[in-house]
């Protein structure tokens, strides 16, 4: 074949694929830098105000239904009816509110709530203290008690909190610095926006060289 009839290649599609490919590894490694936990800070931890979503809230109920559950059954057939029985309210009522109200008060979270990587805060991101007590009594009877609409209230307000988070002043944020696998976390994060995601757009590939060459 004479010379002149071969297609030169094109140096400027060789040199966008390459910038493409180096602008989607510095993505790759920017994704993977911010994703990575922060240290816990010494002292009194404040919490940034990214509130939780409905579904990871949900998610950290489910783990703790699931654990009491558990309790029940494991225990229950041990107790001979001193607790988890009709006969036992006061010790059945004591279970269910040192579950919720202690680990609040310490660590501003249950077991549920840790795995699902959310912690309960004040106004000042701060762990709510005392504060949980009116919370997990006073706030979530009103919420039980309004045939669960506390609860679902969550659902549309700005901040997602329910009756019981508005009579305590409290909310659910996300805690960056412990939880359950970062997998689960970023799968209960729905309709939590994320920024990084709305500057970033996927450019089409450039086709590859060896296609602009004649056979």
């Amino acid at each position: 074949m004479p010379s002149g009839t071969k297609k030169r290649r094109n140096p400027r599609n060789r040199a966008s694929t390459s910038r493409y490919k180096a602008d989607v590894q510095s993505k790759a490694d920017k994704k993977s830098k911010s994703e990575k936990k922060p240290g816990k800070p010494d002292g009194p931890v404040t919490y940034p105000l990214v509130f939780a979503g409905p579904m990871r809230r949900l998610y950290a109920f489910t783990i703790d239904f699931g654990l009491i559950m558990m309790v029940i059954y494991s225990v229950a057939p041990l107790a001979n009816g001193n607790i988890f029985s009709e006969e036992a309210a006061a010790p059945d009522l004591i279970f269910f509110l040192g579950y919720f109200i202690i680990p609040t008060i310490l660590w501003g979270r249950t077991p549920g709530k840790w795995v699902a990587g959310i912690v309960v805060v004040d106004s000042d991101g701060r762990t709510p203290g005392p504060a949980a007590i009116p919370r997990e009594m006073i706030g979530k009877l009103v919420s039980f008690l309004a045939v669960g609409i506390g609860f679902l209230w969550l659902i549309p307000d700005e901040k997602h909190q329910g009756w019981h988070d508005k009579i305590a002043g409290t909310f659910v944020v996300d805690n960056p610095y412990s939880g359950g696998p970062q997998f689960m976390k970023d799968f209960f994060k729905l309709g939590e926006k994320n920024d990084d995601d709305d500057d970033e757009q996927e450019e089409p590939i450039a086709k590859s060289d060896d296609n602009d060459e004649s056979k």
